[in-house]
C-alpha cells in the first residue's frame, strides 16, 4: 500500500480523527503484508512504522509551537 502524494495533502488539512484512521489502517495493511513474509515480522513492522509516525508528529508538533 502507497499513500498518494493527493491523499497526503489532502491529509495535511484533515481533522486528526481522519488521519489516525489512514495511520491505523496503512499499519494494518503493512502488517499482513509483514506476517505474510513470515511470522511476527508485522509485528516488527508495525513497531518500526509506528515509531516513525511518532517521531515525524513529534517534530511537526515541535515545529508548530510558538
Amino acid at each position: 500500500m502507497r499513500l498518494s502524494p493527493e491523499l497526503l495533502t489532502r491529509l495535511r488539512d484533515a481533522p486528526w480523527p481522519v488521519v489516525a484512521l489512514v495511520v491505523a489502517a496503512f499499519l494494518g495493511v503493512q502488517f499482513l503484508r509483514g506476517e505474510a513474509l513470515a511470522s511476527g515480522f508485522g509485528w516488527v513492522l508495525v513497531l518500526f512504522l509506528g515509531m516513525v509516525f511518532a517521531f515525524v508528529g513529534l517534530a511537526g508538533w515541535v515545529a508548530n509551537r510558538e
